[in-house]
């Protein structure tokens, strides 16, 4: 098994790798805070020859990569002649096709082992020379590092605690990560929509009524009535529920006769074998094989509703207006 691959999926040696990752950014932020000095103030109105814009958000969840959206087109909105790139992951950047975005910088997970492949990344942004670097999300280390390292003339991000860390700075509190984005695209002067934005093509949309066909007709003879209830078993860390959960949804959803089609996240595989055997005698429900990213989205696009924790999927239903029941633990601290 891959390195990376074993520590996604190992629960401590996750606990660990992030603890050894926090630990590494936070002696870099603090090296930055003491090599480069601190912006000069700037409004949007007194920045000067904005041609080539970085938005920066190279994050390797899918949720906050589509948080992240509605600001590509607040700037686009804004400056409509500049050159919008954007620094995204391999892995979330299918979610960001069909924005308004002249070029992509991708940053490989692979990198966290081989950090020269970092400085090769930056050394191309640096090369660059870009006007404004947009810090999408001001409790990413990682991105104020790249924001203050490549080396534009202006900066924008959230206001974090009593020192100035951007040219241009935005409310940086919020109730929710939606308004976070509106705060941040404030001081633009546009709108900016407070949901994800994810634009799907006919052909993925033809598609995914082919799949959904092909699901239904296990359990029905007529595969024009597509409509369904999607079920995302994942997760991110302790937003899981256990395997009893979802077994006890499915008895529920057999016992009113609903359909449903049941979706496994890339880190549930332990949970396959169990709910594979229990569809096995289900007159209503179907499990679909893993679906590349912009496929899933487009079959998820057409339920009528999604059952899901806090996940990937939920900002992807809010994408696409799909109504959602998301699930949440309550945790009891003494």
């Amino acid at each position: 098994m891959h390195l990376l691959t074993l520590i996604r999926t190992n629960y401590y040696l996750k606990i660990m790798a992030r603890f050894l990752e926090k630990r590494m950014k936070r002696y870099l932020l603090g090296g930055i805070r003491y090599i480069v000095k601190a912006p000069a103030p700037e409004t949007i109105d007194s920045l000067v020859g904005i041609e080539k814009i970085l938005i920066i958000r190279p994050n390797f969840r899918l949720g906050n990569a589509l948080i992240s959206t509605p600001v590509i087109d607040a700037f686009r909105d804004r400056f409509p002649s500049a050159r919008i790139d954007y620094l995204a992951t391999d892995k979330t950047w299918p979610l960001l096709q069909q924005r308004p975005v002249d070029h992509f910088h991708l940053l490989s997970r692979a990198a966290i082992l081989r950090p020269w492949q970092c400085v090769t990344l930056l050394r191309r942004l640096r090369a660059q020379r870009y006007d404004l670097a947009v810090q999408v999300s001001g409790g990413s280390t990682s991105g104020f590092i790249v924001t203050r390292l490549i080396g534009a003339r202006y900066s924008m991000g959230s206001r974090k605690g009593h020192q100035r860390w951007y040219s241009i700075e935005a409310e940086g509190r919020s109730s929710h990560a939606y308004d976070a984005i509106v705060n941040l695209t404030r001081p633009l002067g546009v709108a900016c929509r407070n949901r994800p934005l994810l634009q799907l093509t006919e052909q993925e949309r033809y598609q995914a009524i082919t799949k959904i066909q092909q699901l239904v007709s296990l359990h029905s003879d007529d595969s024009s009535d597509t409509n369904f209830i999607a079920i995302f078993v994942g997760g991110h860390q302790n937003k899981r529920w256990p395997l009893e959960f979802w077994l006890m949804l499915i008895n529920a959803m057999e016992a009113r006769k609903m359909r449903y089609v049941v979706f496994l996240g890339p880190e549930e595989f332990r949970f396959l074998a169990p709910i594979e055997q229990r569809l096995r005698s289900s007159l209503y429900g179907s499990l679909c094989p893993p679906l590349p990213i912009r496929h899933f989205a487009a079959v998820l696009g057409r339920a009528q509703l999604l059952v899901t924790p806090d996940s990937g999927p939920m900002h992807l239903a809010a994408a696409l207006d799909v109504a959602t029941i998301s699930l949440a633990r309550i945790s009891h601290r003494v």
